[in-house]
This record gives C-alpha cells, sequence and structure tokens, in this order.
C-alpha cells in the first residue's frame, strides 16, 4: 500500500497540470484584454474592496476589458454600458477567442439597438460613492477638491455654436502616498435648444474617458467617472472637457442666431482615495482642505514666528485657500509654534533630523497629523514644496526664505540688449506656443508676474513672430488681435504668404497692472462662401522666439498703487504694532491677504515691531501697518490723527464718514521725507477673513471691508471726491461755516459803498450847477460896470471857480 506521502504528489501530479489549464487564461489577461465573468451575480464593486459600495450585479458571459490590476482586484469597462468598477480577478478570465469572434459577427441591426437603447442608458449616470481603499483595516483618506476650490468660482461655461469649445483645468494629486482610485464628478446642465448631435468629451491627462450626447431639457445632470490609480501619475491630474453644441445640422442655418450654452457647475470635483505617507510634507501641503486651520502657541508671538505665520497664510492665500486661526492645544492642519509649546502635545514625531535642527516636519499627535512649523523658524521648504514660481515669487530681495539657488531653479531673466531692454521669451512666462488647428478662433494666453520680471523693469513692448497659413483667393482672411489685461492694443491682417510675420505690439502703461494678462487671438475674417462646403481649417502658431520686451524704469513718485507695487521691488521696510504680537489674529489675515494680492513681499529681516504710540519716521520705502500717530513731515491723503475723516462730493454731499466705519480698513500711498510708502489703517474686524481679491492698481487710497475693495480714489482728483476733516477748520472751514452772514455783511458793506458813492456824486453836482450859476450872474456883472476892468474880473471868476 502506498504512503500518504505518494498519494499527495500523484495528486498533485495530475491535478496541477489541469488546473493550470482551467485557469490559465486568468493568469495570462493583461491590460487592454477582453475578459469574460465566470459566474453568475458577480458584483462590481465602486473601488478595490469588498466594503465599497456595489455598482452592478454581472451575469457569467459578461464581457468587458481590463483597464488596470491592483492586487487580487481588476479594474473594467463593461463592453455593453461603458460602465467602469473593480471586480474580483478570480472572477473573471481571459474571454476565448471563438467567444470574441462571435461577439464581433453580431448582427447590424441588433448592435444598433442596443447602442441606441445603451445610449439612452448613459444619459442616466447614477452617483458613484466615495471610493474607498484596498484594506479597510489600513488608514486611508480622501481628498475631495472642486472647481470652487480651483477658483473657477462660476463653474466653466461654454456659450455659442459658432465654435468648438474646450477647456483644460488641473487637480492636484499626492506624490509619495500610494493612490488607490478616484472618481471624476461632473454637474452640468445644458440648453434646451442643442441639436441631437450636441456632445461633451472628457479627457484625462489626454486620455479619452467618456463621451456623451448632451441632454436637452435644460435640467441638472451628474456624471461620475471612476478613475484607476494610474490616472493619477505626476503631481497634477490634466482634466479636459471639449464640447460641440450645434443648433441645426442644417450648414446654411446662421448659428449667429443661436445663444445656447453648456454649464459645468462649480460643485464639480476630483476625489482621490490614498493611504497617506505620514512622513510626506509635501503630499500634506499639496492636499490641504479648501479651509485651513493653522494652531498657534498661547501667549504673545515672537518676530520670527509672526513673520513665519504670515508667510504660510500668504502662500495659502495665493492658493486659494481660506484660513482659520486657533490657539494649542487645539491642534489644527498646520502648527506654527516653538519646541516648548509642542513638548506636550506630540506622540510621534516623524524625521530623522534630531530636534535641535528640526524646524519643519510631520507630527503625529493624539488624534491626527500635522506639519509642524517651529523654531528656528524657517518657510523657504514651502516655497519649494509649492513650485519653481513660487520660489520666483520669494524675489532677490527675500533674504531669510529665499534659496541660495534661486538663479538655478528660476532660470535665466531674460537677454539685455541696448538701452537697458531685456527680451523675455513667451514660453518662459507660461504661454504655450505649441502649433494650434484653427477652425474658427484659436487664443494664447499668459499672466505675466512681477516677479517673473528682472529687477527694476516693467513690459513696454511685445515682439510677436507669427506663423499663418497659405490664403489662396477664396480663403478665408487671417485676424490678429492682442490684448492686454482685456484692452485692444493690436489688430492687424495677418499676410497669406505663409511666412514668418513680425508685429510689434506696444504695452501702454496707463492700461498695465501688477499681473499683467496678455492674451493672442486669431480668427477667420469669412466674406463670403458655400455653406454646404467644408469650413476650412488650418494651422498657426506664435513662434518660440516670440518674446516680452521690458525696460529699465526710473524711479518716479507713486501715483498709483501699481507704480507702488514696482517701487516696492527694491526691497522696503515694515513697520506694525507691538500689539499684534499679541493678537496676531487681527492682522495677519489682511496681511495675507495684501501679502497675495499686491503683491508685498515682507522681508523678515526688515520687519520692526513699534508701540502704537510711536511715530513712525521711516528712511526708505516702507510699509505701516497699526493705528500710529502720523508725524507732520508725512504727506498723507488720508489722516485720522486730524479726528473725523469724511469722504464727500465737492459739493458737500457725504459718501460716508470713516469715523462711524469701524469695519473698513484704509490703504493710502504716503510720503515720508526720503521715500515713499503704503499706509495702511486696520479695520476694527480685521480678523475676519477677506474672502475676495484685492485688486490695488488705480487710485492711491483703498477703502477695503471683509469682501474686499468696496471703492478706491484719487486724492489729486479732488473733482471726484474729497476729503474733510470736521474737527478740524481752516480758514475755508470757517468761511464756510459762516458764509450767510458773511455774506449779509458783504451785501451791507457793498450797500453803504454804494450810497456813500451816490451822495458825493449827488453833492458834486449840486456844487458844479452853484458854481456855473455864480460864474454866469458875476460876469454878467462885469459885463454891465465895463469892459475896461473885463480881463481882470474874469480872472477872478476862474480864481473863484
Amino acid at each position: 500500500m502506498r504512503s500518504y506521502h505518494e498519494m499527495i504528489n500523484i495528486v498533485r501530479r495530475v491535478l496541477l497540470p489541469i488546473f493550470l489549464l482551467l485557469f490559465s487564461q486568468v493568469a495570462l489577461a493583461d491590460i487592454g484584454d477582453r475578459l469574460e465573468v465566470l459566474e453568475n451575480n458577480a458584483i462590481l464593486y465602486a473601488g478595490p474592496s469588498s466594503t465599497a459600495s456595489h455598482l452592478a450585479s454581472l451575469n457569467a458571459g459578461e464581457q468587458m476589458v481590463e483597464m488596470e490590476r491592483q492586487g487580487g482586484w481588476v479594474f473594467v469597462s463593461l463592453k455593453r454600458s461603458g460602465n467602469q468598477g473593480w471586480i474580483l480577478s478570480r472572477q473573471v478570465r481571459k474571454a476565448p477567442a471563438h467567444i470574441i469572434a462571435a461577439a464581433t459577427k453580431a448582427k447590424p441591426a441588433a448592435a444598433a439597438k442596443s447602442s441606441k437603447r445603451e445610449g439612452k442608458a448613459r444619459m442616466v449616470v447614477k452617483k458613484v460613492p466615495e471610493p474607498i481603499v484596498a484594506n479597510p483595516d489600513t488608514p486611508f483618506a480622501t481628498r475631495n477638491v472642486s472647481l470652487d476650490d480651483l477658483g473657477f468660482r462660476k463653474g466653466i461655461m461654454f456659450e455659442g455654436a459658432t465654435v468648438s469649445h474646450a477647456t483644460t483645468f488641473f487637480f492636484p494629486a499626492p506624490l509619495d502616498s500610494r493612490i488607490t482610485n478616484g472618481a471624476l464628478r461632473l454637474l452640468f446642465r445644458a440648453s434646451p435648444d442643442l441639436n441631437k448631435f450636441a456632445n461633451f468629451r472628457v479627457s484625462i491627462n489626454d486620455i479619452p474617458y467618456k463621451q456623451l450626447e448632451l441632454p436637452h431639457d435644460s435640467g441638472m445632470h451628474e456624471l461620475d467617472l471612476l478613475l484607476p490609480s494610474s490616472a493619477f501619475h505626476g503631481k497634477l491630474v490634466k482634466v479636459t472637457i471639449s464640447a460641440i453644441l450645434p443648433v441645426s445640422d442644417d450648414r446654411c442655418f446662421d448659428d449667429r442666431l443661436s445663444n445656447v450654452f453648456l454649464h459645468i457647475m462649480p460643485e464639480s470635483s476630483l476625489s482621490i482615495s490614498y493611504q497617506p505617507l505620514e512622513r510626506s510634507i509635501r503630499d500634506a501641503w499639496r492636499l490641504l482642505p479648501n479651509k485651513v486651520t493653522i494652531s498657534l502657541s498661547q501667549g504673545a508671538l515672537s518676530k520670527d514666528q509672526f513673520a513665519s505665520t504670515l508667510a504660510v497664510m500668504a502662500l495659502l492665500a495665493d492658493k486659494g485657500k481660506e484660513v482659520n486661526l486657533v490657539r494649542l492645544p487645539t491642534v489644527g492642519d498646520i502648527v506654527i509654534a516653538p519646541k516648548s509649546a509642542l513638548a506636550g502635545l506630540a506622540t510621534d514625531v516623524s524625521g530623522s533630523v534630531p530636534e535641535q535642527t528640526d524646524n519643519l516636519m510631520m507630527a503625529h499627535f493624539a488624534n491626527r497629523s500635522a506639519i509642524v512649523v517651529t523654531d528656528p523658524y524657517d518657510v523657504q521648504p514651502m516655497y519649494l514644496l509649492d513650485d519653481n514660481w513660487k520660489i520666483l515669487a520669494a524675489g532677490d530681495h527675500y533674504r531669510v526664505y529665499r534659496p541660495d539657488s534661486l538663479r538655478a531653479h528660476g532660470g535665466p531673466m531674460g537677454l539685455e540688449g541696448d538701452a537697458g531692454f531685456y527680451s523675455l521669451p513667451l514660453s518662459t512666462l507660461g504661454m504655450n506656443t505649441d502649433v494650434k488647428y484653427l477652425t474658427r478662433e484659436v487664443s494664447w494666453r499668459t499672466m505675466v508676474s512681477p516677479f517673473a520680471l528682472p529687477m527694476g523693469t516693467q513690459p513696454d513692448f511685445l515682439n510677436l513672430e507669427v506663423v499663418a497659413p497659405v490664403r489662396w483667393k477664396d480663403d478665408p482672411n487671417y485676424e490678429l488681435y492682442v490684448f492686454l489685461n482685456d484692452v485692444l492694443v493690436k489688430s492687424a491682417r495677418l499676410a497669406d504668404n505663409g511666412v514668418k510675420q513680425h508685429f510689434t505690439v506696444n504695452l501702454p502703461s496707463e492700461y498695465q497692472k501688477q499681473f499683467n494678462d496678455i492674451r493672442v487671438v486669431i480668427q477667420h475674417d469669412i466674406e463670403e462662401g458655400d455653406c454646404h462646403g467644408v469650413m476650412p481649417s488650418d494651422y498657426v502658431q506664435i513662434m518660440p522666439d516670440s518674446a516680452l520686451v521690458v525696460k529699465k524704469e526710473s524711479t518716479v513718485s507713486p501715483a498709483k498703487f501699481s507704480d507702488l507695487s514696482r517701487y516696492f521691488l527694491s526691497g522696503f521696510d515694515t513697520y506694525m504694532e507691538s500689539s499684534y504680537l499679541d493678537h496676531p489674529e487681527q492682522v495677519l489675515h489682511l496681511m495675507a491677504r495684501l501679502a497675495s494680492d499686491f503683491p508685498l513681499v515682507i522681508d523678515h529681516s526688515r520687519l520692526h515691531f513699534v508701540s502704537s504710540s510711536e511715530v513712525v519716521n521711516p528712511d526708505g520705502p516702507f510699509v505701516a501697518v497699526g493705528h500710529f500717530p502720523m508725524g507732520e513731515s508725512i504727506e498723507a491723503p488720508v489722516r485720522f490723527d486730524k479726528g473725523h475723516v469724511k469722504i464727500q462730493t465737492p459739493k458737500g454731499q457725504s459718501y460716508f464718514d470713516l469715523s462711524n466705519l469701524t469695519k473698513v480698513t484704509v490703504a493710502e500711498i504716503v510720503k515720508a521725507p526720503s521715500a515713499f510708502g503704503m499706509w495702511i489703517t486696520p479695520a476694527d474686524n480685521a480678523e475676519l477673513p477677506v474672502t475676495n481679491r484685492l485688486d490695488l492698481a488705480e487710485d492711491n487710497v483703498a477703502f477695503i471691508d471683509s469682501q474686499g475693495v468696496i471703492k478706491t480714489m484719487n486724492s489729486a482728483e479732488p473733482s471726484l471726491a474729497q476729503v474733510y476733516y470736521p474737527d478740524v477748520e481752516d480758514w475755508f472751514d470757517v468761511l464756510g461755516k459762516y458764509k450767510f452772514w458773511l455774506m449779509v455783511a458783504l451785501w451791507f458793506l457793498l450797500t453803504m459803498v454804494v450810497v456813500y458813492l451816490y451822495r458825493m456824486s449827488r453833492s458834486n453836482k449840486i456844487a458844479r450847477e452853484a458854481d456855473d450859476s455864480f460864474y454866469q450872474s458875476e460876469e454878467e456883472k462885469m459885463r454891465a460896470s465895463g469892459a475896461a476892468d473885463m480881463g481882470d474880473s474874469l480872472d477872478h471868476l476862474d480864481e473863484h471857480r
């Protein structure tokens, strides 16, 4: 009798080949292969976990396409409906060749009917729950980022049927953490006048993922698209939405008469399920929620702690985050505190750097992890974590946090030509100069930051190099338009020879701001043609050697805020009330908003805290924040040391009383004996975050509340608005106050003068008449007495007269 072990070996030798033969299809399956379900009631899950939500129940033989594998799970797309989800790998196998061939030879009519039915089914897309990670016992997190968080406050609007629409936006993704899957959720509504061929397509990282026919009921619709972990390779997920919005399939229909639209709602979002890496500071920074909580230590802050908090809040404000300040022991997303304040809070501090030199770390507290910035305070790595453009934003004068390798990260700042001109290629300023396909209109756009320019320069003109298509006799004309901050500064017709053309576009300084938006548009100008013909389509390009030319600007008196922004690029001193160290929330929100939007790059080494009773006497460019008394040598449009302040019209009608509006912050350009500066008088509720960006470009006085800039004025133009101090009276005020009685007195004096003059005139007239009568009577007497004495008598009368 054979032993037990011999029987086991025989079974292995016989059954193992049979097992491999039966299941070899599963082992050989690869991404892109056709799979089929092995058993009935197989579940399609929303995530690679049996605890994830059920999307569908599948029958044996149902076919699908493999898109990704993750452990014992397969991410698939169903052939019959296009729906996507996760299924256990043991429940599917590679579809045999004869089944694939049979499916390919299906009847066209049935396929068309099925396609029509499935097309309708695809229009009703059910909501997919939040994705779940593979192992529910492993700590995981879900990050949800909406279009509103990205800055699309009103969503994305496609309007008009004359062009094909497309837009691209980018969602941040973890770099070090393990991503399990994600879901893109689009909320949209479309015009009811759309043609049945209207559709839109969603592409992820330039790969088409979904295309849908648009419904025509103007109601709210939802599309949920599951994304595998392979969609998150890189620091950003690129999402492109393109749409065609025809009104009629008749090419002779004038689609300019239509007003159709597709509105992607701002609530549309991308959710990412990932297993966070506890030691990854950059992942924690990149995946901060839209509302960030910063924890500060109890009591008064040190100067370095205050400066670090301001720098971090400015970075968050630039990213569109809302910041809430709390005090320890409440632990937020970011903790900025000395090591002594952290001693009793942290239970596990990640990182291998010794505690004495570790000033930026990930710390695990009792119930959460947080980014910790501690002494010696240095937020330079925050700029490195963000991106290279943020390093450029630090500027050469950012002495404390500026990396030593700034130039290496930032790249060349342009080539200097004659007379102090610099040429900066548009491609290095963020403009995509790739070839574009022109049907009716194409555009190129870039936002030029002041920190991207060489120090002490401003934009002067554009050197545009354009290659347009060859145009024949019946082809349309091509026209070039250039916009600076939405102001048309250049229009020209492109030549039809197909060679590179040069255009010089002046950029007037009166249209410039701190951040200058440059947009180049090329359009067809179709005069006539056959509406049944094919719309001409060509290639056009803004050449890579196109450049922005900037010039060195002389140091002039800043007349408006945009001038002051450039005036500060060489550095400035910052003076703040010392009480803000005890109550930093009273000013940090406002200063972070100004630092991000104006922009202000505050130098840590030139930050001074002084008493509110001390007179500030700067000897260079400066920013003063607080309720300081102004020295007599400082010239300011608005002076609060004169008591009540009113803004009124030239006719004396009041706009508002600043002394009663305690929730209004005033920012103004002032002149000290040796330099100019910005004087900021914070409102009583400055601890409230400023929700909107501060657009400070024109004028030299701005009034700010929690909603942003409410009004600006130019003190050099008193014909529009004037500053009035009721508590301070000068000769003009006295004249205005007593003008009625002064007018009465003046009228009385004028009346007396007129009466006096009248009486004097009357007296003189009477005297002349009396003299004439006397002269006549005497003359007659002399004539009667004799002619001998006539001459002597007349002389006597003349003397008498």
